[in-house]
């Protein structure tokens, strides 16, 4: 499996994003995976799971991912999904405890647009919708730090003191969106959530880059073309963005191609696609 590798100021990421074949891209700073389509060993020790959608290329490993943990004595995952998948999902991983007559532990919780999940102090995450052809969704992961509050500017450390002890708090939460991820969706999911917009990092898809499957098509199976983030440059307000799911029917090399081709100036610097470093093409 060729891996693919990102970091922007710090974060750092790792996996792999092939079309209609397998996504799983690793997040290790905060023990979590967007989706879980590629079956990696290595990544088994990652605690937590964030699935945009349950077509198999995201979905697929889950239930190795849930029976290596258990077999190896690693403590029970979570794995957030869309609400309309949960159900279904807890009898596709009770099937396979069945079958394989091993007991699955896990956290599964299927979470509503929008709610904030906490994943360790000073992190959190919203899942937000995205439009894809089957229940979908994306994910934003913020940043939380608390800051004095504008009003409380130059007192003391006595003054802020005698305000907590008076049960007031001269703080307030500052929330900054670090992450988004897209899974599949047409791109309404940028055009719609200001927090992906405003992501520090976006990874985005984008599915089809030239004319033989066209902006048309692309929205018709609920995906991005590259002539949509064309037209919508003036929508990023992101510092790096990052393409990923990338249709099979392109080398690596026509991939470049098509990038340096299309792609405007404004996004030119911000924008990587996520595909193997030293491709063999």
């Amino acid at each position: 499996m060729a891996i693919s590798y990102f970091e922007h100021k710090g974060w750092k990421f790792d996996g792999v994003s092939e079309g209609g074949i397998r996504t799983s891209i690793a997040f290790p700073a905060l023990d979590l995976m967007f989706d879980f389509g590629a079956v990696n060993p290595d990544k088994v020790h990652i605690s937590q799971i964030l699935l945009t959608h349950a077509h198999l290329d995201h979905s697929a490993g889950i239930p190795y991912y849930v029976s290596q943990r258990s077999l190896r004595g690693l403590s029970q995952p979570k794995i957030y999904v869309p609400v309309e998948l949960e159900e279904n999902m807890r009898k596709v991983l009770k099937l396979y405890s069945e079958m394989e007559d091993f007991d699955y532990g896990c956290h599964l919780e299927g979470v509503p647009h929008h709610k904030r999940v906490d994943l360790k102090p000073g992190f959190f995450f919203k899942a937000l919708p995205s439009f894809h052809r089957v229940p979908s969704q994306g994910y934003t992961v913020f940043e939380s730090k608390r800051k004095l509050k504008k009003e409380f500017v130059g007192l003391g450390q006595n003054e802020i003191r005698n305000l907590r002890e008076s049960g007031q708090d001269p703080t307030e939460e500052i929330q900054a969106p670090i992450v988004s991820f897209s899974g599949d969706t047409k791109i309404e999911y940028l055009l719609e959530n200001e927090e992906v917009r405003k992501s520090s990092i976006l990874f985005l898809e984008c599915t089809y880059y030239c004319e033989k499957r066209g902006v048309e098509r692309a929205r018709e199976w609920g995906h991005t073309h590259l002539d949509e983030i064309v037209a919508h440059a003036d929508s990023f307000q992101n510092e790096a963005i990052v393409l990923i799911h990338p249709s099979k029917r392109y080398s690596y090399r026509e991939l470049n191609e098509w990038f340096r081709k299309k792609i405007p100036d404004s996004l030119r610097d911000r924008t990587h696609l996520f595909i193997p470093t030293k491709p063999s093409v």
